[in-house]
């Protein structure tokens, strides 16, 4: 089947659109990979967290306080945040290089389940504040903002497909 799109009528994805993704990419797949090694090797996370202890720049209170925090959350929790930053960073991988609305609904859920996870699973000094809250809606509605991009996209590639189908159905003579 030939794909017959124009590429020069479609829109092109803006410069914020990459630079997002693209930064939404390394973010979240830093921190999968960090959340994905604290659940699944919890007594190395033990082990490396005591090294740190003993480290002259872990030495004031405030590390002490952040190192406890970290020990104190339990494995399950950070494979729930692996989850969502895998879904955050194959949701902005979609968007940006398949260009489908389904990448956007993959972001937005892996932010409802962060939102959720911080503020109601594990709480505390972990919950998310009001500036955490604000950004996150930020970044979603830029990415909604470039939805109709993605939309008009789909649906070019999408009526390309359909006359390609009827072409091969129907003969090129009898569409003319």
């Amino acid at each position: 089947i030939k794909n017959n799109i124009d590429l020069s009528k479609l829109p092109k994805r803006s410069f914020m659109f990459w630079f997002l993704a693209i930064c939404t990419m390394l973010n979240n797949g830093m921190n999968g990979i960090t959340y994905l090694f604290y659940g699944l090797f919890p007594k190395v996370m033990q082990q490396s967290v005591d090294v740190m202890r003993n480290l002259p720049m872990f030495s004031s209170e405030q590390y002490q306080e952040a190192l406890n925090l970290y020990l104190s959350i339990a494995p399950w929790q950070y494979l729930l945040l692996f989850v969502a930053a895998a879904m955050a960073f194959s949701g902005a991988l979609i968007m940006i290089w398949k260009l489908k609305p389904l990448g956007f609904h993959l972001y937005t859920i892996s932010q409802i389940l962060t939102f959720c996870t911080l503020n109601f699973i594990i709480g505390g000094k972990m919950a998310m504040n009001w500036s955490d809250i604000i950004w996150t809606i930020c970044l979603v509605l830029i990415y909604a903002l470039q939805m109709r991009y993605i939309q008009q996209i789909e649906k070019s590639e999408n009526n390309n497909i359909a006359k390609d189908n009827d072409e091969l159905v129907w003969g090129k003579s009898a569409l003319n």
